[in-house]
């Protein structure tokens, strides 16, 4: 019986060409498909007012009151923190009306509320770092650590603290310990602002990492204060306070508390960046003038405020070195943000200081 050899190849031909189309036009509109819905109006191409509308209902739908717990919520406790700070700073200290951080006979409750709400909120943020990515846990974790450090000082420069006198030596252990801590938690943010820009080709994040480095910065001279505790004897800070009477409410009023709520609002604001709320840029620029806005805001009324029973000096001796020209000397000039804050004083607003 002949075969149909001829035919039968042309009927195979017909039926692979047949199986082509459909598979091509099949995947055709598949990809049609996905394109138009797996791929919305991304976020760079909403119009301004779509875009504050897309932000805000980001922000709506973070956990403000049970995350990570009813009990500890971080949310509630960074809003409170954020707004008794601001008062604090706003109504007080950049007013020079220092009443809240004064010694008196009464409980400075706003402070120590204060203190309260933003250790909180620093301990529900570490329990919270698991949430996080994996990339940036640690630095999640330090960051609540270093936190509850500054929360520390705040207290312990505090003119009430001089009530645990008697117990000298426990507290010098104390300080010794939370300066320990807070020194490897601000060294340990130059390997994030490292990490940030490594694996980034485009240089979006380059924000991001120039806000850690001055954030670093600010942070590392506001430890030498607690280095020079830890480091001196017990007679230093009487000495201190003894030559200059309002050193401790200085430092709380316009050192610890406008630092400790500048990183609280960084933190948060990388909380908004991780969830895509804001770009790279955007966060790494508003954290940048924050740090330059508090810096500037908190030495320049401090100067002009309580400029004789304060001092901004970085290096603190109880003594002056009787050689100016010494190296002592040198570095006890070199670091008198005093000395600076009165010339921008004296340059842009006509302070006169006694000389």
């Amino acid at each position: 019986m002949p075969v149909p050899v001829a035919g039968e190849k042309r009927n195979r031909t017909k039926l692979k060409m047949n199986n082509l189309n459909s598979i091509t036009h099949s995947h055709i509109t598949h990809s049609h498909i996905t394109s138009y819905t797996s791929h919305p109006c991304s976020h760079d191409t909403l119009m301004p007012s779509q875009k504050s509308s897309h932000r805000f209902t980001k922000l709506s739908r973070l956990n403000w009151l049970s995350s990570p717990s009813k009990r500890l919520p971080h949310g509630l406790s960074g809003l409170i923190s954020t707004c008794i700070g601001l008062q604090l700073i706003f109504c007080h200290s950049l007013l020079g009306r220092l009443e809240p951080f004064l010694f008196s006979n009464q409980i400075p409750f706003r402070v120590i509320l204060y203190v309260t709400s933003t250790t909180c909120n620093a301990l529900a943020g570490y329990k919270m770092a698991p949430s996080a990515p994996v990339n940036v846990r640690p630095a999640f974790r330090r960051c609540a650590v270093l936190q509850c450090c500054l929360c520390y000082f705040i207290l312990r420069f505090m003119p009430h603290f001089e009530m645990f006198h008697a117990h000298r030596f426990f507290v010098r252990c104390v300080d010794v310990g939370v300066t320990f801590v807070s020194l490897l938690c601000t060294i340990s943010f130059v390997s994030v602002a490292w990490d940030v820009t490594k694996n980034d080709s485009s240089g979006s994040t380059r924000a991001i990492a120039w806000s850690i480095m001055a954030g670093i910065c600010g942070i590392a001279l506001l430890s030498v204060y607690p280095l020079q505790l830890s480091v001196n004897n017990d007679e230093w800070w009487p000495c201190i306070q003894e030559r200059y009477p309002l050193q401790g409410s200085g430092m709380v009023a316009y050192i610890y508390i406008p630092a400790t709520i500048t990183f609280s609002l960084i933190l948060f604001g990388a909380t908004l960046y991780l969830r895509k709320v804001i770009s790279a840029s955007e966060y790494g620029l508003a954290s940048l003038v924050a740090v330059v806005i508090c810096l500037l805001s908190t030495v320049l009324s401090q100067e002009f405020y309580i400029p004789y029973v304060s001092t901004q000096r970085i290096y603190l001796p109880c003594i002056d070195p009787l050689d100016s020209h010494s190296f002592e000397g040198q570095v006890l000039q070199a670091l008198d943000f005093s000395l600076y804050a009165r010339k921008v004083l004296q340059l842009l607003f006509d302070v006169e200081f006694e000389s």
